[in-house]
């Protein structure tokens, strides 16, 4: 078993914490990715997730994104009478079987970051503050990955749903060789790695979606 950490801040949200989650994020508590979104459907922060106990989930959070949120989350958790704190798990990922690790123990990486950014890129894991940034709309970053279109009311639900069912995001974010690229959008690629089976360059950018 081969690890990576992943460079996330782990918070536990205790109390009410599984009716909490389902009212203010965009996915399923059953996902392992979710998202809080502001009104509009842009992100504050994309995050993993794990239930510990019928009364406690664990988040990892990007780091670059932890202030934001708890900011964000505050108001909502005194209503909700839940507790949010930092956890001592971390978040593992194994490289040989794809499997998200969480753990208290602290583990050294297995595999180096060129290696992991290359993983990453194979296996489409961007990351945020890395290859989108806060107040992207989520749609952009993935359509399905962060959202439910059936777990009910959310908050950003309405402009989500509305792009979903009505027209397309703006943009996408997607995987491309830096020499398909435009030579002015090139320079945007992020995560990039060359590719062991034809030494090209590739990483994550964000392409328009053309108009239907």
């Amino acid at each position: 078993m081969r690890l990576y950490k992943f460079p996330d801040t782990v918070l536990s949200i205790k109390g009410n914490a599984p009716a909490f989650l389902n009212g203010i994020s965009s996915n399923t508590l059953d996902a392992p990715l979710n998202a809080f979104l502001n009104q509009h459907g842009r992100i504050i922060a994309t995050f993993r997730q794990h239930k510990l106990s019928d009364d406690e989930f664990l988040i990892g959070v990007p780091s670059v994104a932890v202030d934001n949120l708890l900011k964000h989350l505050e108001r909502y958790a005194k209503l909700s009478r839940v507790r949010i704190e930092p956890s001592t798990h971390k978040i593992y990922l194994d490289v040989d079987d794809n499997k998200i690790i969480w753990d208290a123990a602290e583990h050294p990486n297995s595999i180096s970051d060129d290696e992991f950014i290359l993983f990453r890129l194979e296996h489409q894991i961007p990351l945020m503050g890395v290859d989108y940034q806060a107040d992207e709309f989520i749609l952009n970053v993935h359509e399905f990955n962060y959202t439910s279109y059936t777990k009910g009311c959310f908050l950003g639900q309405e402009p989500v749903a509305k792009v979903h069912n009505r027209s397309k995001p703006s943009r996408q974010l997607v995987i491309r060789f830096e020499d398909e690229c435009p030579i002015e959008e090139a320079p945007k690629m992020t995560s990039k790695a060359k590719d062991p089976q034809n030494s090209r360059i590739k990483g994550f950018i964000f392409i328009a979606n053309k108009a239907s």
